[in-house]
């Protein structure tokens, strides 16, 4: 074990120290060159970096006077969730600072905060319920495996029901969600996993689309919010010790140019579980971790990457995407049982069915190898519930099911476990703030400390509500914020630095090379999505994840390549997808102890950490 872990974390500065002498090597004349952009300015001797930009393409630079624009004098927001939006409705309108919010999809909405289903956690104000701030940080760091930062836990239990208030429930300038309320007019609360009180808020079980078309609705119509879709943030801008912006590539067009900010940037594009073969993610180029991606290359740090969550009831269907079966029916009773109809979940928690999720998943994961003759042997069962009620509740769910033959209150789920959510990320202060100044992170692509080994049920949408909130307070109130904006402000105006390049990519390419490097590109994705399935996954072994190490090193090497060539949605993809996954490697070779959802089983011959053959049932 130790020598295999020496041999990993060797690995991990060898690549490293390439990858930096490779981003610091220039040459003009090579069209598979990852280059550092560095002009000496006359005025002053520090250094511009644009780190992993392509340089094959040509391009052109726009007027100098770029850079002393009013425009600049803004905030930028990467991703249109519930993290990314309530940064910018916070910042435009409780500081009037005017904040250009840039998202890869066609419209706000298509973002991971869409997808949610459970609900938001809110409080529950009835006395008999026992519900309070301290009662759900116990449960937050219950769930979190005791390696929770209780900063976090406390700001988020604390500050969580005025947050939902503000921004969710009163409407304004703000959002007013209609959640699901009970007959006497009150708004109804329900009960998930491991938490010791109903304090959900939900609207049926598509909870998160709601939310994110109420708050992304807010920011459109804000007149100091500016959405700009289709546009892929490729690379962080930084001089020495702060970032002034961002590289982007529109999607549409094959423009690349450079976004600049005094008021700082945030990143809030959501997790890596997309990284995986089997996930609860959309399927396509979503969730491939573009946030720890990009702070890799810059050198920003990242930290807990290994605590990778697995949901365990993902609907099982041969040769089709996973589907999330919310935590929420656990909720209301639904009972994991084999394939004979036994109740098995008290086998390996008191608990059951309410335990926390990495609990819950292993306990899944082993019993689906219980199999016989290669059948399933995993099941969710909700037939006891009443059938009118089971379909008010869980519409979304309902209607997925009926098209493949399910019924809830008639049939038993095929289930397995698939991967979920990112609890490490972009390591963040309590105001969102990383180790590169005027560079924040919110959401699923920060690491905060709030989930520790494993999240608690329903604080993810909390979560990027709190600490985006909390990014805007740091940067429109504090002191601290005030100056980081007067110093990026300095820097910006006396750089001498090319301010934009804005020529597409395709003026160089023939269409059949964009058509061969999107389909390497998939390829590729495939590739690190089947590496992190079987070596990187629910239960790892020490070689499999020193074999996902060298896999996900020449994976990144070719994928970093492809992108210089030919800069696109796949070729961005892939290369994120690599980095992200790499680096979730070599953080989990590095933590030899079982935690959380990190969980390491020694290297045998009678255990496969190739979980494919259980997927495959």
């Amino acid at each position: 074990m130790p020598s295999m872990i020496m041999k990993s974390l060797k690995l991990r500065n060898c690549l490293v120290d390439r990858t930096r002498r490779k981003f610091t090597s220039f040459s003009s004349s090579s069209a598979s060159t990852t280059a550092t952009i560095t002009r000496a300015s006359t005025a002053t001797s520090r250094r511009w970096n644009v780190r992993g930009l392509n340089t094959a393409a040509p391009f052109t630079y726009s007027p100098h006077d770029q850079l002393n624009s009013k425009k600049n004098d803004r905030l930028l927001v990467v991703g249109s969730g519930v993290a990314g939006s309530a940064a910018a409705l916070v910042a435009a309108e409780t500081y009037q600072i005017p904040v250009t919010l840039l998202f890869a999809g066609n419209v706000p909405q298509d973002c991971n905060s869409n997808w949610a289903q459970g609900g938001i956690i809110y409080r529950n104000y009835d006395p008999e319920s026992g519900d309070s701030a301290d009662s759900l940080a116990r449960d937050i760091h219950r769930a979190g495996a005791g390696l929770c930062d209780d900063r976090a836990v406390r700001k988020v239990s604390e500050e969580g029901p005025d947050r939902v208030r503000e921004l969710l429930l009163n409407g304004g300038p703000f959002a007013d969600v209609p959640f699901d309320k009970k007959p006497d007019g009150e708004l109804s609360l329900c009960l998930e996993a491991s938490h010791g009180a109903p304090r959900i808020l939900h609207y049926a079980d598509h909870t998160g689309m709601i939310i994110t078309k109420h708050i992304t609705q807010a920011a459109s119509r804000h007149p100091l919010i500016t959405m700009q879709p289709q546009t892929l943030v490729t690379d962080i801008i930084r001089e020495d010790d702060i970032c002034l912006g961002v590289a982007t590539l529109n999607r549409a067009t094959g423009l690349r140019s450079v976004e600049y900010s005094t008021r700082g940037t945030v990143l809030a594009s959501g997790g890596l579980a997309g990284i995986y073969e089997h996930s609860t993610n959309p399927p396509g180029f979503n969730a491939l971790g573009s946030s720890v991606a990009l702070a890799a290359r810059a050198g920003v740090e990242t930290q807990d990457l290994e605590y990778v969550q697995f949901h365990p009831t993902s609907l099982y269907m041969p040769n089709e995407a996973r589907f999330l079966l919310t935590e929420a029916l656990r909720g209301e009773g639904a009972i994991l049982r084999d394939a004979s109809g036994r109740a098995f979940a008290k086998d390996f928690h008191p608990d059951g069915e309410l335990a926390p999720r990495d609990i819950v998943a292993r306990g899944v994961f082993e019993e689906s190898q219980k199999s016989e003759n290669g059948a399933h042997n995993v099941f969710l069962d909700i037939t006891h519930r009443d059938a009118g009620w089971l379909h008010a509740r869980f519409p979304t769910i309902q209607s997925y099911l009926s098209q493949r033959g399910f019924d809830l209150a008639k049939d038993r789920l095929p289930v397995i476990p698939a991967a979920h959510y990112t609890c490490g990320g972009v390591a963040t202060d309590m105001h969102g703030r990383t180790s590169l100044d005027g560079l924040y992170a919110a959401g699923e692509a920060a690491r905060t400390g709030l989930h520790g080994g494993n999240r608690l049920a329903s604080t993810s949408l909390l979560e990027g509500l709190v600490f985006g909130a909390s990014v805007a307070d740091f940067i429109g109130a504090s002191e601290e914020g005030k100056e980081l904006h007067d110093m990026t402000r300095s820097r910006l105006e006396t750089a001498s630095i090319p301010p934009h390049y804005q020529r597409a990519w395709s003026s160089s390419l023939e269409p059949n090379q964009i058509e061969n490097a999107a389909h390497r590109a998939v390829q590729l994705l495939a590739q690190v999505r089947r590496v992190m399935w079987n070596h990187v996954g629910l239960v790892r072994t020490p070689s499999g994840l020193s074999t996902a190490l060298e896999a996900l090193t020449d994976i990144r090497a070719e994928a970093m390549e492809l992108y210089q060539i030919c800069p696109t949605l796949e070729t961005s993809g892939v290369r994120d997808a690599a980095c992200a996954g790499e680096a979730v490697a070599a953080a989990s070779a590095s933590n030899t102890e079982s935690a959380g959802a990190h969980y390491v089983v020694p290297d045998s011959e009678e255990y496969s950490d190739d979980e494919e053959e259980v997927a495959a049932r």
